[in-house]
């Protein structure tokens, strides 16, 4: 068979080989798994960086109701404003002024995107020169890398340790961590990337941090972007950061996504909060990469949050939510300290939870060797950066609605250790 002629160099040198995502994604992949001898439906996978929980009915019925109305229908398929449907826009500035008690934010603050993924690569785009370095927590989320290498190729990662791996504590000292961040920043580094709550540790980092950390960026003309994926899935107090406003905070810019909080998944849909400058200019990006966001999915998030925040009833259902997942969250943790012992990071929200291998083995190894004798998916902990080379991640985010297989999961790794 003949073969085309060689691909970019971004393509075949710059992501070459599987990313950590790429891996994530097939170790789960259905073929995978009876490539290996297994049964799928006998296999318990703690790998899913997903939700679970159903979708309100509420908001399907909106969908269902668009796409039986003709006139809502046709509506559905027409273009947004690059910026976004602007009815939509404004119940998200209301969602935040409500639920999480933002002030100074407005429709002008905002940009609709295809999905956090799309607009941290578009955000990225916009705030960072050639050169420039971008800083990380060590560990995070496993798909900026390979983002930041799409969207600015040659751009260097700087690592600020967050995980002590002697102890197995998170951001125990952030006077360290924050000096490491001083040191990044006088070195080209202009922006610093933080999920809050963190994936792939599920925690969220101490307020004086996140705070020392945007003074820092700021004293630099750098800027601080929190990704917000797991914002309502909180487990303690809400940290301050979720009520800050951009337009108070011009170097701040917040990532938002349906995926998580509605069971939006595969109904990609996103937004970004920043400065209304910061805003333009990533409306001048967003032009190439999507030119308008998905207007079906604008209209119904429009609806839900408009009724939902009209009749008061949205903050009960994130809160049903939230305590879904906490109790899930126990459930695991406490089969992880009965079977196996191993130490482990108390959830503060997220879905996640890590440990360190037994034997100190390498994550990929001990991954794939447990997945064909157990039957059991826990992804490897090397792609989300140099500390979790020897540890994996747990997630209990799929198995919201069936805590037994978690024990039984739990116990199967115990019976292979």
């Amino acid at each position: 068979m003949s073969q085309p002629p060689p691909l970019s160099t971004l393509v075949e040198q710059t992501l070459s080989g599987l990313s950590p995502i790429q891996t994530i994604m097939k170790m789960a992949e259905e073929r995978n798994i009876k490539n290996l001898g297994l049964d799928p439906k006998k296999v318990i996978s703690f790998g899913g960086g997903w939700c679970n929980h159903n979708a309100p009915p509420l908001l399907q019925n909106i969908y269902h109701n668009i796409c039986k109305d003709t006139r809502q229908f046709h509506q559905s398929g027409r273009y947004s404003a690059i910026l976004g449907d602007y009815s939509c826009r404004q119940q998200l500035a209301q969602y935040e002024k409500q639920i999480f008690h933002l002030k100074n934010i407005t429709p002008e603050n905002i940009c609709l995107g295809h999905s956090s993924t799309q607009l941290f690569h578009d955000s990225i785009r916009t705030l960072i020169n050639p050169g420039d370095s971008i800083s990380v927590l060590d560990p995070t989320y496993a798909n900026y890398f390979n983002a930041i290498k799409c969207a600015l190729p040659g751009t260097s990662i700087t690592y600020i340790p967050a995980l002590d791996t002697t102890n197995w504590s998170y951001l125990q000292n952030t006077e360290d961590a924050l000096e490491e961040l001083k040191q990044a920043s006088a070195n080209k580094t202009t922006l610093l990337v933080i999920p809050v709550p963190d994936n792939p540790t599920s925690q969220i980092p101490a307020d004086t941090f996140i705070k020392g950390c945007y003074e820092i960026l700021a004293d630099k003309n750098g800027f601080l972007l929190l990704d917000f994926a797991y914002k309502t899935l909180y487990f303690t107090k809400p940290p301050p950061c979720f009520s800050w406003s951009p337009t108070d905070k011009p170097n701040l810019i917040s990532l938002h996504t349906n995926s998580k909080w509605l069971s939006s998944l595969g109904r990609r849909f996103g937004w970004v909060e920043a400065h209304p400058t910061i805003i333009k200019g990533i409306e001048k990006i967003n032009e190439s990469t999507l030119l308008s966001a998905d207007t079906l999915h604008s209209m119904a998030t429009a609806q839900f949050l408009k009724t939902t925040l009209q009749q008061k009833t949205l903050q009960d259902y994130i809160t049903k939510t939230r305590i879904l997942y906490e109790k899930t969250a126990k459930i695991l943790t406490q089969a992880i300290e009965k079977h196996l012992g191993w130490p482990y990071l108390i959830p503060q929200g997220g879905l996640y939870t890590c440990c360190p291998t037994p034997n100190n083995q390498f994550s990929v190894y001990y991954s794939e060797t447990l997945l064909k004798k157990t039957g059991v998916l826990v992804i490897p902990g090397n792609g989300f950066g140099p500390s979790m080379t020897h540890a994996i991640r747990l997630s209990y985010g799929p198995l919201c609605y069936n805590h037994e297989a978690i024990k039984e999961g739990i116990e199967r790794i115990a019976q292979y250790c």
